[in-house]
């Protein structure tokens, strides 16, 4: 037993600390499949290297950037999503101090802002529409990549061919209480002693320490609010260890990464868009899980409903709670294949 737990110990060092790569796409007789990309790539990107992950089977295919949360996503997104590669040239991105990206030996930045990371995506739009030779991308956002998403989408329309946010942030504040409200709720039906009471200190936002704002956070993923159905963070971070594109920098990310983005914790935890201009030049779609109570489907809803946008629409993932390119990939794909790549012009 010994001998097989050393072995097993060195194997997984041995592939944790191996270099990431990413499989080519294959031809029908073999070899690397003509006009297809498959690259990993480390871009210096506003003073920090970021990591870049570019797949398409055809590079006449329209570009699509994933704009992820602030841990990167990267791994999963490949494991579940992979399908879009057939219909889009796919960018996997990883975030400044996130992934691939985070040095976890650096010190954590005492600033940090919304801004940095939309000036951070506009230099990788930048790079992706050179690298490509395309005009315009799609842009992904999910979860607190909505944000950055649908700014850079607002401030730079003549870059953007769709936005499409999948759990879009609308108006923290709101979305925190609603997100009490269900975990109170559920607490109580559930007979949850611990939990009920450990809402009941915090009580309900704002908050004025991240202590409070991670104790509602437990419970709502706990309580059911971030996954609808088998899936969790710990599966996910299973799925995302095995990939050839994560090695042990995203293991340390997953573990320490909040510590490099708790300066945005500020920002974020009053971050709202109804006030804003709602005037957007770009067609904009907004995905919500029926499940999710981490960002409220309703509150996205109803802020579609108040914009302009040459093109708009919304649609609900009845399986899904926070995450449905995770929950529901096929339908996810499917959905965003057969309404979203029709609005671009593939060159």
């Amino acid at each position: 037993m010994i001998g097989i737990c050393t072995v097993l110990m060195l194997g997984l060092g041995v592939w944790l600390f191996r270099p990431i790569s990413t499989a080519p796409f294959r031809a029908a007789r073999g070899g690397a499949a003509a006009n297809s990309i498959a690259v990993v790539e480390r871009w210096p990107i506003n003073g920090v290297d970021q990591s870049v992950v570019i797949r398409g089977r055809n590079l006449s295919d329209p570009a699509l950037i994933w704009v992820s949360d602030l841990w990167c996503e990267t791994p999963i997104l490949r494991h579940f999503d992979a399908e879009l590669e057939e219909h889009f040239v796919v960018v996997y991105w990883c975030q400044r101090y996130s992934g691939q990206s985070l040095d976890p030996f650096a010190t954590p930045p005492k600033t940090l802002s919304l801004d940095q990371y939309v000036a951070d995506l506009g230099v990788l739009v930048e790079g992706v529409r050179a690298r490509l030779h395309k005009d315009k991308v799609v842009l992904i956002g999910h979860s607190s990549g909505t944000a950055l998403g649908l700014v850079y989408a607002q401030r730079h329309p003549e870059h953007v061919a769709a936005y499409v946010g999948v759990g879009q942030i609308v108006n923290q504040a709101e979305g925190l209480k609603r997100s009490y409200g269900f975990a109170m709720a559920e607490a109580r039906a559930r007979h949850n002693d611990q939990a009920t009471a450990e809402l009941e200190r915090i009580g309900p936002p704002p908050y004025a320490d991240d202590r409070s704002s991670a104790v509602l956070r437990k419970w709502t993923i706990a309580l059911g609010g971030a996954f609808h159905g088998g899936l969790s963070y710990s599966k996910l971070a299973l799925v995302g260890m095995t990939a050839r594109e994560a090695n042990w920098r995203d293991l340390a990310a997953f573990v320490r990464g909040d510590r490099y983005t708790a300066a945005m914790v500020p920002e974020m935890s009053t971050l709202a868009f109804d006030g804003r201009d709602l005037n957007f030049q770009v067609p904009v779609y907004l995905l919500s899980g029926r499940y999710d109570h981490r960002t409220d489907g309703a509150l996205a809803e109803a802020f579609l409903d108040r914009i302009t946008a040459p093109q708009k629409g919304f649609a609900w993932f009845e399986r899904s709670a926070h995450s449905p390119p995770l929950e529901e990939p096929a339908a996810f794909n499917a959905w965003i294949t057969d309404n979203i790549r029709p609005l671009t012009t593939a060159r």
